[in-house]
C-alpha cells in the first residue's frame, strides 16, 4: 500500500511533466527556442515524423534556428490535451497527447490543420523532469482550404526536404 505522502509525491510528478510538455509547447508557438530545447535531456531523440528526426538537443537546435525559424514569422498555434502519464519508477515515466495544431508557415500562401499524438519518455534529472523521448504520430496534415475531409495528408515523410512549410 502506498502512503499519502507517495501519492502526493506522484501527482506532484505529474503536474510537474504536464508543466514541462506546456513550457515545451508555449516556447516552440512563441519561438523560444532555447527553451524548449532546455526541457529535453541532453541525448534525447525528437522524432517529429515528417519533419525530421533529431538526435541530441544540438541536433534539434540546427533544425529551429535554421529550418524553423527562417520559414516561419507567422504564429504557429499547438493544442495539447488528454494527457495518459504512467510511470515505470519514481524517475522514468511515459507519456501520450493528443495534438492539434494550426500552422501558416512564411514560405506558403497556405494555412495547414495538423493533429495527431505525442508519445513521450520523461525522466528525472537532479530532481526536475526533462523529456528524453519525443515521437509525433501524424493522423492529419492538411492545407486549411480542403480540410481533412477531402485531404488527410498532404504529404509524407518521403517529401520531407521538398516540403515548403
Amino acid at each position: 500500500m502506498t502512503t499519502l505522502q507517495q501519492r502526493i509525491e506522484r501527482l506532484e510528478d505529474i503536474e510537474a511533466i504536464k508543466d514541462l510538455k506546456r513550457r515545451y509547447i508555449f516556447s516552440i508557438d512563441m519561438g523560444r527556442y532555447d527553451d524548449a530545447i532546455d526541457t529535453f535531456t541532453e541525448d534525447a531523440i525528437i522524432d517529429y515524423g515528417v519533419f525530421g528526426l533529431y538526435k541530441g538537443r544540438e541536433a534539434l537546435r540546427r533544425y529551429l534556428v535554421s529550418d524553423v525559424t527562417r520559414q516561419r514569422s507567422r504564429p504557429s498555434i499547438h493544442h495539447l490535451h488528454s494527457p495518459l502519464i504512467e510511470f515505470t519508477n519514481d524517475t522514468l515515466a511515459r507519456g501520450i497527447w493528443e495534438l492539434q495544431a494550426m500552422a501558416q508557415p512564411t514560405t506558403v500562401d497556405k494555412a495547414y490543420w495538423m493533429a495527431g499524438y505525442f508519445t513521450d519518455e520523461y525522466v528525472k534529472e537532479n530532481g526536475q523532469w526533462k523529456q528524453n523521448k519525443l515521437e509525433i504520430t501524424w493522423q492529419i496534415i492538411t492545407e486549411y482550404e480542403k480540410g481533412w475531409g477531402k485531404q488527410r495528408m498532404a504529404f509524407t515523410k518521403s517529401d520531407f526536404g521538398k516540403i515548403q512549410l
